[in-house]
């Protein structure tokens, strides 16, 4: 039955009454019963009726409102109505207060920026309401309540708080709310209209000549929450949302996050107290992290400390470290993480939860929309929906225009449900579908930065992904790099070993351009692992000496680059591969530079010059000639590796897009270098200047500490001590950042020998 409490003329509004009693004579006037008929049919007395109706008898028991919602046939939607308005009136009975009081912390910690937003919003004059929105557990209630405590001073006419149960299976009406309102305003009851309208019209009156704050906490959607909002300057509306309420008009929105580090760390401690965190700062740095800063995880840690004296930070490390455990162990009392979440998802399609539990499935932090279609075998432009739908109800992040994340904890939770709603076999082949549509969306990605003649991608029952140009191939490959670099273990235990060499070969030459990934070591490991599953000695050799790149070029692990790229020198010897021994014999060089053995380099050099002169690879002739021009420089032969670095400018050593240019960029530094070994200062000084740096090639954070080094030595011995020192600076910076510990020292170095040059 439906309540159409609008038809009932305001001039019947009896005197006296509560919001229960408002609520329950527009029901029985909307059945069309007189107080005898409702009395016969529910078993409650006329008197009793009549003392309810006019407020006499503010909050009944649970078997009287169960007796008269059956006999006026409510639906389960107005009973909890119903129920809930006696529960409000039996608690104001017992102590009056406001409809609904918001509650401080003490130890409230961090929101500064916010509460400076709001702050402002509602002392100035044109905003008349503000959204706190989030997801689940970051704490948008308890700011609410500092800033009613904050900003109650600037609000004469007092604050008017009201749950509206928006997470609810049935949210508060916005008429019923009203009577809440206008009874928290001072409204006499008896004045309050019937006629829903009619409310709304004596709310936005009484704010009109008002001062007042009013928090409508836990709003579901627009429509319940706009006939709240005042239309008229001088009132202050604060809302708390799980959903941003795109739809309202007027509005201003600030977004809670999770808090900083530092904020996360200092509510454990306030929490907890000095003597439990002293000499505890690891600890508690752990927990932040595993609470994933969120407000309220961070308050059940803290709880669950303070409930335990015996018990370490240290120790609740260990038990949440375990992510199978971690849920269970985010509870403490009625708090509880996967109830905050069990809440947002409840109210979820089908279509939408099936999206949520399989993004648990990425391999990365985050994903775009194709690979979202792929896990669920929707439409594009519907996945897309879907994702926005899902970052609208707090459980997913949108970290950047069509990126989006899981929080850790929203990823576990999501993981639980993937676990308990779907078959092992569905799920096995959902993460097979999802890594072959990585892996040859990459390998298509790849191809747009290889020599002419490389493999098209292998077939699959899902397109891959297909770059229009190479910026937008390089841009898929840096945004969904930790993803498809997760999918190659995928690939591998369903032996797919074909595939991932295939994947290898076709992003060896982009991966030159940005040689600092660590995904680089984890394609060809699983490259090298792969052709040895395959019993293919060539590709294995191959793919040890891209692994022995990655190590020295990529991390400076110097040691294990050379180890490695002997291992391909032994292999490719075995077989007779003289293209393979040539890039080992050029590895081994790189490698024997690193650890400070110019000479051998030098030799390995010579060697690898040698055979790609034979075999005709001039690429591999004009890197092992570079690198044999530094490896004499370095032996003491500065005029020699002149005289090769400048013969080879100019050259072009392949056909590889964008190579040529970088490739012309490291020898003109190499130049400039060999003329500071030479002590041709200034010389030195204006060929670093030219040295330029190809915006398309990530190589070029490395050529810009060693162009910043050494320019910095030149002009240090030309006399300009202010410009080296911070080129020393810069240098160092960058050094520092790819692990170079060597030239980070030699950088540093200069720093302290230069001072304070200001």
């Amino acid at each position: 039955m439906t309540s159409h409490v609008s038809e009932v003329p305001q001039s019947e509004v009896p005197q006296g009454g509560t919001a229960f009693g408002v609520m329950l004579r527009s029901l029985r006037r909307a059945a069309r019963l007189t107080l005898e008929e409702l009395s016969e049919a529910s078993g409650v007395s006329v008197r009793a009726l009549g003392d309810l109706e006019r407020g006499r008898s503010r909050g009944p028991q649970r078997r009287t409102v169960e007796a008269l919602a059956g006999a006026l046939h409510l639906d389960a939607e107005q009973r909890e109505r119903l129920q809930r308005l006696a529960d409000t009136g039996r608690e104001r009975a017992a102590a009056p207060a406001p409809p609904y009081l918001l509650r401080t912390v003490p130890d409230f910690t961090g929101r500064r920026q916010e509460l400076a937003d709001l702050e402002a919003l509602a002392t100035g004059t044109r905003t008349r309401a503000a959204i706190l929105f989030g997801p689940g557990g970051q704490g948008k209630t308890t700011l609410a309540a500092e800033a009613v405590r904050r900003l109650s001073g600037s609000f004469p006419d007092g604050s008017v708080c009201v749950q509206l149960h928006g997470m609810s299976e049935a949210p508060l009406p916005p008429a019923e709310a009203l009577v809440l309102l206008l009874t928290g305003l001072g409204q006499p009851p008896d004045r309050i209209p019937v006629d829903p309208v009619a409310r709304e019209a004596l709310y936005r009156t009484t704010l009109a000549g008002r001062r007042a704050l009013i928090v409508l906490d836990d709003a579901a959607d627009e429509a319940l929450t706009r006939p709240l909002l005042p239309d008229a300057e001088g009132s202050f509306v604060l809302v708390t949302s799980r959903r941003p309420l795109a739809g309202l008009e007027g509005v201003r929105r600030i977004r809670l996050g999770g808090l900083s580090g530092g904020e996360s760390a200092r509510l454990l401690e306030r929490i907890l107290g000095a003597p439990r965190t002293d000499g505890q700062s690891e600890a508690i740095t752990r927990l932040t992290e595993l609470c994933g800063h969120l407000p309220l995880a961070l308050r059940i840690v803290g709880n669950r400390l303070s409930s335990r004296p015996s018990w370490t930070p240290a120790r609740l490390v260990e038990q949440l470290a375990d992510e199978e455990r971690r849920l269970s162990g985010l509870v403490a009392g009625d708090l509880a993480v996967r109830s905050a979440l069990a809440l947002s998802w409840g109210q979820l399609t089908d279509e939408h939860r099936r999206l949520l539990r399989r993004l648990a499935l990425v391999p990365g932090h985050d994903t775009g929309p194709e690979l979202a279609a792929v896990l669920t075998g929707e439409e594009l432009s519907a996945t897309e929906d879907s994702l926005d739908l899902l970052v609208d109800r707090g459980l997913l992040e949108e970290t950047a225009p069509g990126r989006y994340a899981l929080h850790d904890l929203v990823r576990l939770f999501a993981r639980e449900q993937l676990e308990a709603e779907e078959p092992e076999s569905v799920v096995r082949e959902v993460r097979l579908r999802m890594a072959d549509w990585l892996l040859r969306s990459a390998s298509a990605a790849g191809r747009r930065f290889e020599a002419p003649g490389a493999p098209q991608p292998w077939p699959g029952e899902v397109p891959a992904f297909t770059p229009r140009s190479a910026p937008a191939a390089e841009e898929w490959l840096k945004a969904e790099r930790a993803n498809w670099a997760g999918a190659l273990p995928v690939l591998f235990a369903a032996d797919r070993h074909a595939e991932i060499l295939h994947v290898s070969r076709t992003l060896y030459w982009f991966s030159d351009r940005w040689c600092l990934w660590p995904e680089w070591r984890t394609l060809f490991s699983h490259g090298a692992r792969s052709a040895a599953a395959l019993g293919d000695r060539a590709a294995e050799a191959h793919q040890l000496n891209c692994l022995a790149w990655a190590h020295s070029v990529g991390a400076s692990r110097f040691e294990e680059a050379e180890q490695l790229a002997r291992q391909a020198m032994e292999l490719a010897s075995e077989i007779g591969d003289l293209d393979q021994q040539a890039w080992a014999w050029s590895y081994i060089s790189g490698a024997c530079m690193g650890q400070g053995r110019p000479a051998e380099a030098a030799e390995a050099a010579a060697r690898a010059t040698h055979l790609f002169d034979t075999t005709g690879d001039s690429t591999g002739k004009a890197v092992s000639q570079r690198v044999l021009g530094t490896a004499l420089r370095e032996s003491g032969h500065a005029e020699e590796a002149l005289a090769l670095h400048r013969a080879l400018l100019g050259t072009r050593p392949g056909d590889v897009p964008g190579l040529n240019e970088f490739v012309e960029a490291l020898l003109r530094c190499e130049t400039a270098r060999d003329l500071l070994a030479l002590e041709r200062w200034s010389e030195a000084a204006e060929a670093f200047r030219t040295v330029g740096t190809p915006l398309d090639h990530a190589g070029i954070d490395r050529l810009r500490a060693h162009t910043s080094l050494g320019l910095a030595t030149a002009l240090e011995h030309c006399g300009d001590p202010a410009e080296a020192r911070e080129l020393f600076v810069r240098a160092r910076d960058l050094y520092t950042a790819f692990g170079d510990t060597a030239y980070a020292a030699e950088a540093s170095a200069g720093v302290e020998r230069l001072g304070d040059t200001g």
